[in-house]
């Protein structure tokens, strides 16, 4: 899952197994984001992104983190966690971390 994750979401930081069944990793140095695997009969990922304190949210702008049980599944979920920590950070955020990242 690191590899899949590292591959499709290269603003992933501090990207760690934290179990054997949950890894977590923060996106653009601002948003933390977790992922759970499950074993409901044919085993599947969830993720949720890290709102503070105990809240997290497993939906965001209408898709579903959770039961990811394909690699396409899961790229979809990160896609969508990509693209919601890009619409909360805003374009001046994001291009202060381009900048400071080299890109």
């Amino acid at each position: 899952m690191l590899d899949l994750i590292e591959a499709h979401l290269p603003t992933a930081t501090q990207a760690r197994k934290k179990s054997d069944v949950q890894i977590g990793f923060v996106l653009y140095d601002a948003i933390a984001v977790r992922g759970s695997y499950d074993d409901y009969g044919n085993g599947s990922w969830g993720f949720g992104v890290l709102l503070g304190g105990d809240a997290s949210v497993s939906k965001v702008l209408g898709q579903k983190l959770s039961i990811r049980s394909t690699r396409d599944e899961v790229r979809v979920a990160l896609e969508a966690i990509d693209r919601y920590a890009r619409l909360r950070l805003g374009p001046e955020f994001l291009a202060a971390y381009a900048a400071a990242n080299g890109g």
